[in-house]
């Protein structure tokens, strides 16, 4: 008898830690829902390090990503909220990641960066717009 009581203790406590996972990883999808809304699939897409280019504005920065948000760093401003960096209403974000290591990137400025693309030493990751 003891033997059965274990095992379905056992089973009735990873089940409950199961669901209970699934909660919580449904509740951290909907905060980052709720926070970035449409922006949401740059927040998956992007990772450390990107490079990220607002067409609309010619700027660009540096992602820096941690479990809950995304800031960019720009030559102008050390660190900017996605939506400051983009128009919130309308804008056209690329994200790139650079195939090799980038020395000096935060002294770039957008001509620079237009050179990098042109040497294919950063690729095309995603390209988002707003309306």
């Amino acid at each position: 008898m003891k033997k059965k009581l274990k095992y379905a203790l056992l089973i009735v406590g990873s089940l409950i830690i199961t669901i209970l996972g699934f909660i919580i990883y449904g509740l951290y999808l909907m905060e980052i829902e709720d926070h970035y809304g449409d922006y949401k699939e740059v927040y998956f897409k992007s990772n450390d390090k990107d490079i990220i280019v607002n067409e609309e504005f010619s700027k660009f920065g540096i992602v820096e990503k941690n479990w809950k948000r995304i800031y960019i760093k720009t030559k102008e401003k050390d660190s900017v909220h996605l939506y400051t960096f983009s128009n919130k209403y309308k804008s056209e974000i690329k994200l790139y990641r650079p195939t090799k290591r980038i020395k000096n990137i935060k002294e770039m400025d957008y001509n620079d960066f237009q050179n990098l693309l042109e040497k294919n030493i950063i690729k095309l990751k995603l390209e988002f717009k707003t309306n």
